[in-house]
C-alpha cells in the first residue's frame, strides 16, 4: 500500500488552514454590511469636509503649540513611569524566573490592564484627580504598563538562563539576579520599546483630551464640537509635526545606542 509522504500531509494541512482562515474572514466581513453605494454616497460629504478644513486657521497656532508642549510632557512622564513599573511586573510574569502561581496572577493583572482602552483610563483618572494633564499622565502610565509588561516578560522568557544561574550560584538575591543576570540581556528590548511607546503614546495622548485629560486633544475636541474644521486642520498639522519629530528623534537615538 502506498503511503502518503510527509510533504503531502503538510500540504493538505496548510491548504485546510488557508480554507479555514478564508471562511473565518468571510464570516467576519459579512457583518460589515458593505455595499459599493455606501462608498459612492460618502465621497461628496468627504470632499465637503476637506474643503471646510482649508485653509488651516493659523491664528490658533500659539495655543496649539502650547498644548503640544503639554502633550509631550504627558507622554514623556507617562511612558517613563509605565516602563519603570513594567520591569518588576514583567519579572513576576516570567515563567522561567518566577513561581507559577505568581506568574498566573501577574499575567491576569496585565491582561486586565491591557483590556481597558487608554480613553477609559483617562476617564477613570479624571474622576480620581480631576481635569488636566495629571489624569492623562496616569492613563498613559497604565496603558504603557499593560503593553510593555507583556513585551518584557516575553523577552525575559527568551534569555540565556546560564547567565542567570551563574549569578545565583555566587549567592545573588532576587534583585541582584534580575539586575545582573536578566536586565543586561533585555536592555535592547527596553530601549527600543520605550521609544516605540513614546511614538505610540503621542497618538493616544491626542484623544485623551476628549474626556478632559489635557494636551492637544482637548482643543481638537473643542474645535470639532464647534464645527471649526479649519482649526481642527491646524491642530492635526501640529500633531503631525509632533509625530514626525519624535519618529526622527527616536530613530537617531536608537542608531547611536546601537553604535
Amino acid at each position: 500500500m502506498k503511503q502518503s509522504s510527509p510533504y503531502s500531509i503538510r500540504s493538505t494541512k496548510t491548504f485546510a488552514i488557508i480554507i479555514l482562515a478564508a471562511v473565518i474572514f468571510l464570516w467576519a466581513f459579512s457583518a460589515m454590511e458593505f455595499t459599493p453605494d455606501k462608498i459612492v454616497d460618502g465621497i461628496p460629504p468627504l470632499f465637503d469636509f476637506i474643503a471646510k478644513m482649508y485653509p488651516p486657521d493659523v491664528s490658533v497656532a500659539p495655543t496649539l503649540l502650547e498644548s503640544a508642549v503639554e502633550t509631550i510632557q504627558m507622554v514623556l512622564v507617562g511612558t517613563l513611569l509605565g516602563t519603570i513599573l513594567a520591569l518588576p511586573i514583567s519579572a513576576m510574569a516570567s515563567s522561567n524566573i518566577a513561581l507559577r502561581p505568581l506568574v498566573a496572577v501577574t499575567r491576569t493583572y496585565l491582561m486586565v490592564v491591557r483590556t481597558v482602552p487608554s480613553l477609559v483610563w483617562a476617564l477613570i483618572f479624571v474622576i480620581v484627580v480631576g481635569l488636566g494633564p495629571l489624569a492623562g499622565v496616569f492613563a498613559l502610565t497604565f496603558y504603557t504598563l499593560g503593553y510593555l509588561g507583556k513585551i518584557y516578560y516575553e523577552a525575559i522568557e527568551s534569555i540565556d538562563m546560564d547567565s542567570v544561574e551563574g549569578v545565583v550560584a555566587v549567592g545573588a538575591n532576587s534583585t541582584q539576579m534580575f539586575s545582573h543576570g536578566v536586565l543586561p540581556q533585555i536592555l535592547p528590548h527596553i530601549v527600543n520599546n520605550f521609544f516605540f511607546m513614546i511614538e505610540y503614546n503621542i497618538r493616544h495622548a491626542a484623544i485623551l483630551g476628549f474626556v478632559g485629560a489635557g494636551g492637544i486633544g482637548f482643543y481638537i475636541f473643542l474645535y470639532l464640537q464647534s464645527f471649526s474644521f479649519d482649526k481642527v486642520a491646524m491642530a492635526l498639522l501640529v500633531l503631525l509635526g509632533l509625530v514626525i519629530g519624535f519618529d526622527r528623534l527616536s530613530l537617531e537615538v536608537r542608531k547611536r545606542l546601537v553604535r
